[in-house]
C-alpha cells in the first residue's frame, strides 16, 4: 500500500489498538502491555512488531487492520 489512510479508518483503528491495549499479554513470563510490542503507523499503513512479540498478538492486530485497510496483492502492513 503507498497511500495514506484517510483519517475516519485511521480512527477507528486506533480506537480498537487502543481497546486491545487495555489487557496485558505474557511475554517471557512477565505482563506486558500489547502497546509495548508493536508500532503502527498509517502513512503508509504498516506495523512493525518487537522480535518477542507473541503470534497470538500479531494475528489480532492483523485482524483489527484488516477489518479497515484492504491489503494489496504482494503488499504488507
Amino acid at each position: 500500500m503507498n497511500h495514506k489512510v484517510p483519517a475516519e479508518l485511521e480512527e477507528k483503528i486506533k480506537a480498537e489498538l487502543e481497546q486491545l491495549n487495555q489487557s496485558y499479554i505474557e511475554v517471557n513470563g512477565k505482563p506486558v502491555n500489547p502497546g509495548n510490542c508493536y508500532y503502527f503507523d498509517t502513512n503508509p499503513p504498516h506495523v512493525l512488531y518487537n522480535t518477542n512479540c507473541p503470534d497470538s498478538l500479531k494475528e489480532r492486530i492483523n485482524e483489527i487492520i484488516s477489518k479497515y485497510i484492504l491489503e494489496d496483492e504482494g503488499s504488507a502492513y
